[in-house]
Parts: structure tokens; C-alpha cells; sequence
């Protein structure tokens, strides 16, 4: 066992450093000088070089590397070139906003999603299973910025029992905080259960026809007792992948989510630093949004070693 955590240990590491060798390769070929950013369009060439020593953009691209992998890894992102602030500070604060805001999509989207794939698949053929197919369909095929705009429209303007937007920040409490994350949560969630409630039927159906499960509906188990015993405890794995990849896209989504809501959030400021062209930003923040990533996807890998004994055998063997 421990030696299969030391392995994706060491890929976890590996990936995140091929990763970040990307990132600062694809924003070093980039147009968009950031000291030339700094001192505008006006400034003087000997002005601009001794910025360039100063920020250390003279040095060969290796060193730069070096450099810029070496302050990540110690916290230190540099200084944003438009705010004039470090990008920790920055990234800190919103990362404050998007991840309360990605787990509470994902909890919305597992609680609607287990329980209705999992009487879609008890109710196979009935009517249920039909609604429930229908509906998973439709939250497949509605994006979720437009799922957000319909949700300012009804639920925030008409209605009036939710914000429209903005962010009051955690200091002002709990709960005006989460009431802010309810809405642009709801529109990420939504879509994302669609895909999860029919992974999780087919799942389902598939462990119901396994031979296990036979065997224990003609020892004279219930038909609901094999399947909240056997059925889901054994359809979990793959569902456990499918929401590892959806913190991919709930991520990603966020870019668009948060500036329908105006939410101050991670992907909200990787918006702005690309149409600011600050590139210091923009690196800092697609490389901590491909940790995250990874991050997540190593912690869905040790919950494959919690849900299938197999794999923990074969792990210490």
C-alpha cells in the first residue's frame, strides 16, 4: 500500500512539474511585454531595460524558469503588473470565493444526482426512470452561463429570494456569503448532475446483472436490500471518477460563471489578467487551477482504494 502512494505520489509531482514547464512555455511565446505593460507605451528603451533586469525578463529563459518555479513552490508568485500587488494576495483571495463555490456545486450535484440514477435504475423502463432520463438529457444540453442568467431572471429579479450578484465577502458572516454562492453554484450544478445522474443509472444497472447480485436476491435478500448493499456500494467507482473530471469542468465553467454573477473569484481574475495582459497573473493562476486539478485527481485515486479492496490488495502485493 505504501508503496503504491510513494508511485502516485511521484506522479503527481512529475505531472505537476510538466505541467508548470508548459504553462511558462506557452506565456513566454505570448505577446505582451509585462514591464513595458508597467511603464507604457511612452516610456525610454533604458527606462524599459533596467525594468527588465529589475523583474529579472533579462535572464535566459532556463534561469527564469528556475526562478519562477522556485518562488511557487515557496508561495511567492511575484507582483502583479497591474494591481502592483503580490498575485498570492491575489490568488488567496480568490481562491476564497471559487472553491466554496466548486464544492458547493459539487455537493448540490451529488445530492440530485445518486438518488435520482439510482431510482432510475430501480424503476428501469417505468416512467420514472423515463422523467428522470428526459430531465438528466436537459441539464446536459443547457450551458451553464445561460443557466445562470435564467436563474438572475426568476429566482433574483422576479422572485427576489436570492442575490443577483456580487460578493459580500466572509467577513460580513456565513450566511450572506453562501445565499451570494447559491445561485452561481445552482448554475454549475445542474448541468453536471445531468451527467452524473446517468452515469450513476448505468452503473447501477450494470452491478444489478452481476452474478453476486443474483446470488443474493435467490438467497432471499429484498430487491432493495441488493440494491443499497451490493448494487451502490459496488456502482460507486465510476461515479467517483465522473466527479473527479466534473472538478475540471467546474472550474473552467467558473471563468464564465463569475463574471455572469460578478463574482470575485479565481477564474474571474484569469479572465481580467488576460484582457489586461498581465501574464505574471495569468501564469500564477492557470498553474494553481492545473494543481488543483491534479490535486483532486490523486485524491479520486485514494478513493478508489477506499470504495475496491482489489485495489488495495493488489497495492500491498
Amino acid at each position: 500500500m505504501l508503496a503504491l502512494l510513494s508511485r502516485r505520489l511521484l506522479g503527481l509531482a512529475a505531472t505537476l512539474l510538466a505541467v508548470a514547464a508548459l504553462v511558462f512555455a506557452v506565456m513566454s511565446v505570448l505577446p505582451g511585454d509585462p514591464a513595458a505593460i508597467m511603464l507604457g507605451t511612452s516610456a525610454r528603451p533604458d527606462t524599459l531595460a533596467a525594468l527588465h533586469r529589475q523583474m529579472g525578463l533579462d535572464a535566459p529563459v532556463p534561469v527564469r524558469f528556475g526562478r519562477w518555479l522556485g518562488g511557487a513552490l515557496t508561495g511567492d508568485f511575484g507582483v502583479s503588473t497591474t494591481y502592483g500587488v503580490p498575485v498570492a494576495a491575489l490568488i488567496a483571495e480568490r481562491l476564497a470565493v471559487t472553491l466554496p463555490l466548486a464544492f458547493l456545486a459539487i455537493a448540490l450535484s451529488v445530492a440530485a444526482a445518486l438518488p435520482l440514477g439510482v431510482l432510475a435504475a430501480a424503476r428501469r423502463g417505468q416512467a420514472v426512470d423515463v422523467l428522470v432520463t428526459a430531465l438528466a438529457q436537459l441539464g446536459v444540453a443547457l450551458p451553464n452561463f445561460w443557466l445562470g442568467l435564467l436563474l438572475v431572471l426568476t429566482v433574483a429579479v422576479w422572485l427576489g429570494w436570492l442575490p443577483a450578484g456580487g460578493f459580500p465577502g466572509w467577513a460580513a458572516g456565513p450566511g450572506p456569503a453562501l445565499a451570494a454562492l447559491v445561485l452561481p453554484a445552482l448554475a454549475l450544478a445542474l448541468p453536471q448532475a445531468g451527467i452524473l445522474t446517468r452515469v450513476t443509472r448505468t452503473a447501477v444497472l450494470d452491478v444489478l446483472e452481476e452474478d453476486f447480485v443474483r446470488t443474493a436476491r435467490a438467497k432471499g435478500l429484498s430487491r432493495r436490500a441488493a440494491l443499497w448493499r451490493h448494487a451502490v456500494p459496488n456502482a460507486l467507482v465510476p461515479v467517483v471518477t465522473v466527479l473527479g473530471l466534473q472538478f475540471s469542468f467546474l472550474i473552467a465553467g467558473s471563468v464564465l460563471v463569475e463574471s455572469v454573477f460578478g463574482l470575485p473569484g479565481l477564474g474571474r481574475l484569469a479572465y481580467q489578467a488576460f484582457a489586461q495582459r498581465d501574464l505574471v497573473v495569468l501564469q500564477d493562476v492557470v498553474l494553481v487551477f492545473a494543481a488543483l486539478v491534479i490535486v483532486v485527481n490523486f485524491l479520486v485515486d485514494l478513493a478508489y482504494l477506499a470504495l475496491d479492496p482489489r485495489l488495495r490488495a493488489r497495492g500491498t502485493a
